[in-house]
């Protein structure tokens, strides 16, 4: 005798319920992203990197303290 749990089907959704999600999904437009909006050219990145450097040291302060 097995005693395995037999496998249920995914819930499906209705077709009210389809065509609600289908509407809502139409009814704002995408947000602009602003780091898509700024393109990524070697000064953007290496500002980016730089300004990176506190979070960097934090989080390798902490990764030695976990690893005490």
């Amino acid at each position: 005798m097995s005693t395995a749990t037999p496998i249920q089907a995914a819930p499906t959704m209705s077709p009210a319920d389809v065509a609600a999600h289908e509407q809502a999904s139409y009814v704002r437009p995408p947000r602009e992203s602003r780091v898509l909006a700024e393109p990524a050219t070697p000064t953007t990145c290496r500002r980016d990197y730089e300004a990176g450097a506190d979070v960097r040291a934090a989080a390798t302060r902490q990764q030695a303290r976990a690893r005490r």
